[in-house]
């Protein structure tokens, strides 16, 4: 969810540190059989969450502070949620990571020539697919067969 200028503010490090880690031990909390790494002292981010494949979720999930960003990623699929210490952005965020772990949620990914060029994160919303957010790579789709690949954590 990436939100306009009305939110945007100058946000200290150490509080955008703080707020992330905080939403990903709620992530931690909510999903307690699976495993789950923070990394405190990633090279190329502030922090990070891994959620590998394993029983319990067919896919693997990164998660991310990156600056006043917090951004997740899933296959093909990748999207930014900020500023990280707005409390709306933050639970936009946290929802759509447990909606994902719970099944609530799902990633669809488009492909053309056997690559990905469309990802689309969705919600269950009474018996239809709504879109939350969409990630993009520009090929050339020209006589290609497109296919689509759903993400969808079923429990």
């Amino acid at each position: 969810m990436e939100t306009g200028p009305a939110l945007m503010q100058t946000i200290r490090p150490a509080d955008a540190r703080r707020l992330a880690r905080a939403a990903f031990e709620e992530i931690r909390a909510a999903s307690p059989r699976l495993q789950m790494v923070i990394d405190e002292a990633p090279t190329q981010v502030d922090l990070a969450l891994t959620i590998p494949e394993q029983p319990g979720i067919d896919f693997a999930l990164e998660l991310n502070l990156q600056g006043d960003e917090l951004h997740l990623s899933a296959g093909a699929f990748w999207l930014r949620w900020f500023p990280s210490d707005n409390d709306v952005v933050v639970a936009a965020f946290r929802t759509a990571v447990m909606g994902l772990l719970q099944g609530d949620y799902r990633i669809v990914e488009y492909s053309a020539g056997g690559r990905v060029f469309r990802a689309e994160l969705e919600r269950a919303v009474g018996g239809a697919w709504e879109s939350i957010g969409v990630s993009t790579r520009h090929w050339n789709l020209l006589r290609c067969r497109l296919t689509a690949r759903v993400l969808w954590n079923r429990v």
